[in-house]
């Protein structure tokens, strides 16, 4: 394991009887790095991430955080990483200010008060309101404070976003995500909105049925992808093939593919000879080409 990399696993793996959820995952993430960690639900980025966290061992692999091992020193871990989980707990019989003032207890020296007051000022988060009265937008803004208010080196975010309305979640990716990531600092965050963090993350990765596909920068990922729409003057072959392609779909005279490893000389030459009377190549934006991805993926498994 290497000092550079802020989180890192190698062959990292977790089962629940005789099923894996997660198998041989390998990443590397600098510092400094938003990782954007991507999948659909069940695709195992919750039991990944609570294994990073210590909160449940693994049973293959190595795994680091900050140079710890989160199956030997979770707690020095937890002391320097925010983090959320998809759904977090809380003792709901305490007002959102004595949850705040507990957790600043036990983050002694760590704690910064008038960062506290920013977020939940920024939230709109009502601190005299009991934590099972809020609602679940309420939850997961409280949950955010209470993440963020220590200025931890790394955060570590579980689907953050759930439950908050369109505002707030454009609030927290543009604004309070975007000004965490300034500083230089980590942001592992998984998500399967991927059009929220599109213009935030500068790594990616995609993991499907518990298998890590996709590891890189995101501008890489995205350079490598390509709509490309061909017009015929009769009806379209019902047969395109050309290298990278994961999805032809034909209607009429027109077809319509997404091809992956774009490579313009090499991926055009065959659909060229077909004779179309118009090529056009489109970039993908990071939500289009995870779904055409991942929907291939879906394909080649079924």
């Amino acid at each position: 394991m290497a000092d550079e990399w802020i989180i890192e696993t190698e062959g990292l793996g977790r089962r629940y009887g005789s099923r894996w959820v997660v198998e041989d995952l390998s990443l590397r993430i600098p510092r400094g790095a938003v990782y954007g960690f991507l999948g659909l639900n069940g695709a195992g980025k919750s039991t990944t991430i609570r294994m990073l966290m210590g909160l449940i061992r693994r049973h293959a692999g190595q795994a680091r955080v900050l140079g710890f091992d989160p199956a030997k020193q979770d707690v020095e871990i937890k002391r320097r990483v925010g983090y959320v989980a998809e759904q977090p707990a809380f003792y709901d019989w305490m007002r959102v200010d004595e949850i705040c003032g507990f957790v600043a207890h036990y983050r002694r020296g760590q704690w910064d008060s008038r960062r506290a007051e920013d977020l939940i000022k920024r939230f709109r988060v009502p601190t005299d309101a009991r934590l099972r009265d809020l609602s679940k937008g309420q939850r997961a803004k409280t949950a955010l404070v209470l993440a963020m208010a220590f200025n931890p080196d790394v955060l570590i975010l579980d689907e953050p976003t759930s439950g908050l309305d369109p505002v707030a979640r454009r609030e927290f990716v543009e604004g309070v995500l975007a000004e965490f990531q300034e500083s230089g600092r980590t942001i592992f965050v998984s998500s399967h909105l991927v059009n929220e963090l599109a213009g935030l993350v500068d790594h990616v990765g995609i993991l499907f049925e518990g298998q890590l596909l996709v590891s890189q920068r995101a501008e890489e990922f995205l350079d490598s992808m390509r709509r490309i729409r061909l017009a015929f003057d009769g009806e379209a072959p019902r047969e395109i093939q050309c290298p990278g392609l994961l999805k032809a779909q034909v209607d009429g005279r027109e077809a319509v593919l997404a091809v992956r490893n774009y490579i313009e000389e090499q991926t055009t030459a065959p659909l060229r000879a077909l004779k179309p009377v118009s090529l056009e190549v489109e970039r993908l934006n990071l939500e289009d080409a995870f779904v055409e991805f991942v929907g291939a993926a879906e394909r080649e498994q079924a």
